[in-house]
């Protein structure tokens, strides 16, 4: 089948929307690169200057496919997310819409210049529920709106103007077209609204925006409205998971879908199966490709009670939770506590909870506070485990070791070589020995084990062990230096590699977490083979 947007033929009618998976570079050079269903590219919403956006966290589950949100529009800025669109290569087939948002004229004029050279479009994001300066603030204002769209369709490239459920958007598509745009995409997110657990909002911002099934109908009810006025293209968004949404949708009138919050909880090989399938069923007029549906709660919490909290270094404790949890080694989990944050960690044992915590900023500090008995939340766990069998190496640097306890625990021939600064640096030690057949450390200070560097030990380990398989876990200079030596005994695809990314939803929804081979850690990793890192 031909697919067609302006004058150009794309490979395929969906979308990701703007801030969905695609949100770093390299996966969406990825996704451009193995799913052609995916026609268009939407970037995620671009500004005039970086934006670090909300705390975490930034997404709740509120129903089966739908989630409330507030990243707080993070982006590098224009300038620099220029630098790295001219670092990737994306096939002819793809239209390149990036979106861009501001709080004036000004500022989306000059977003658009600076990426003007690399977009097939842009997309106004005016429709943002949440941000106090930005988005739907803007929307509300429509002489603004209808300057801002003339002032960048002057550039003398395709605009499509995102819109909200939440005003009017009859009028809104009224000055789109005074105002010279292309095309109009559909819908973005209801809001803002709030989402408690337990009696705590959840988000750190406190409201977000509504995504996914749970907007469905308010969807495809705007596009309808849009189709009556207008015979611009349509970008439909908001609630499709399968093939008999699409449909609706097209029924209303729509031309190009957008699909987003039905990816949560996809792996990369997932959403390309996924896609390929969806495009099969709408010719095929099957539903097949709903069994990639993760139709099951994936950010539920559950509360806990502090049972230890004992410093083993100046920075570093061990947090001990009242309960056991059910894990796969390699898998991770977040913890919670309600108005100070979350953020994810892998747990060093799972019977009782056991998570080693380094000091790196306000919440691992409020962590630290935390006494015997206080309330914290843990969600998870998420992430898959290496498929490893046989002998296995296991590597780890400073906090590292917190990763590969559990491999040591479920595999009954591993050996331990771990490195840290001096002999406080190796909690579980004792549990280590008794696991392992072997255990080699090395210090910085040398007052326990060699006196050097991780890797001064490591061929050593290699040649008496004589491992199947290596997992590798700490520092990225650690990891690269790791796998040079390991490389030179053992298969590459039997060294797996652990390095701390950015996670920040856990379900491979916000992408923060990209590999710069473009798959996303949390649900591809979180151990990965040196060619995927």
């Amino acid at each position: 089948m031909a697919y067609k947007l302006f004058n150009k033929e794309i490979s395929g009618p969906f979308t990701i929307p703007s801030g969905i998976v695609t949100t770093e570079v390299s996966t969406l050079e990825r996704i451009a690169n193995s799913v052609p269903e995916v026609g268009i590219l939407t970037t995620k919403s671009i500004g005039p200057s970086p934006r670090t956006g909300n705390r975490e966290p930034i997404i709740a589950q509120v129903s089966p496919l739908s989630f409330i949100n507030a990243v707080g529009l993070t982006n590098p800025g224009a300038e620099e997310f220029r630098k790295k669109l001219s670092k990737i290569k994306i096939p002819k087939e793809r239209f390149l819409l990036i979106s861009i948002f501001g709080s004036s004229e000004k500022e989306f004029r000059e977003v658009a210049e600076k990426l003007i050279e690399f977009s097939d479009g842009f997309e106004l994001n005016i429709s943002c529920p949440h941000s106090e300066r930005y988005g739907q603030i803007v929307g509300k204002d429509y002489d603004l709106t209808e300057r801002i769209i003339r002032s960048v369709a002057n550039l003398g490239k395709p605009v499509f103007v995102k819109l909200s459920p939440n005003l009017d958007v009859k009028e809104t598509v009224k000055r789109a077209l005074r105002g010279k745009a292309a095309g109009i995409t559909a819908i973005n997110t209801r809001g803002p609204e709030s989402y408690l657990f337990d009696g705590h909002p959840v988000l750190s911002n406190k409201v977000g925006g509504i995504s996914g099934r749970a907007i469905l109908e308010l969807g495809i009810k705007k596009v309808k409205e849009i189709r009556e006025i207008t015979n611009l293209p349509i970008i439909a968004c908001g609630g499709i998971s399968n093939c008999l949404d699409v449909r609706r949708y097209k029924k209303a009138g729509a031309d190009f879908f957008g699909i987003g919050s039905a990816l949560a909880g996809m792996t990369t090989q997932e959403i390309k199966l996924y896609f390929h399938q969806l495009l099969e069923d709408l010719k095929r007029g099957t539903n097949e490709a709903e069994r990639f549906l993760k139709n099951q709660p994936l950010t539920e919490y559950k509360k806990y009670k502090v049972e230890e909290n004992e410093q083993v270094e100046k920075d570093t404790f061990l947090l001990k939770l009242n309960g056991n949890i059910k894990i796969e080694p390699g898998q991770f989990i977040f913890l919670w506590i309600p108005e100070k944050g979350e953020k994810p960690f892998s747990l060093l044992d799972n019977t009782p909870i056991t998570v080693l915590v380094k000091k790196r900023g306000y919440f691992t500090e409020q962590l630290s506070k935390l006494k015997r008995n206080d309330p914290i939340y843990l969600r998870g766990p998420y992430g898959n485990s290496p498929k490893v069998e046989g002998r296995v190496l296991l590597v780890s640097g400073g906090t590292g070791l917190a990763a590969l306890y559990l491999f040591a625990k479920k595999n009954n021939k591993t050996c331990a070589v771990l490195g840290g600064k001096d002999k406080n640096s190796f909690p579980y030690l004792d549990k280590f020995k008794k696991k392992c057949e072997k255990l080699y450390l090395s210090t910085e200070k040398g007052d326990i084990g060699i006196k050097g560097l991780i890797t001064d030990i490591l061929e050593k380990a290699i040649k008496e062990f004589r491992p199947t398989f290596c997992l590798n876990c700490g520092p990225k200079p650690m990891i690269e230096k790791a796998i040079q030596i390991e490389r030179r005994y053992i298969n590459p695809e039997k060294i797996y590699s652990s390095v701390e990314f950015l996670t920040r939803c856990g379900i491979g929804l916000c992408g923060s977490c990209a590999t710069s081979k473009g798959y996303r850690s949390c649900v591809d990793g979180t151990f990965f083979n040196p060619d995927q890192i």
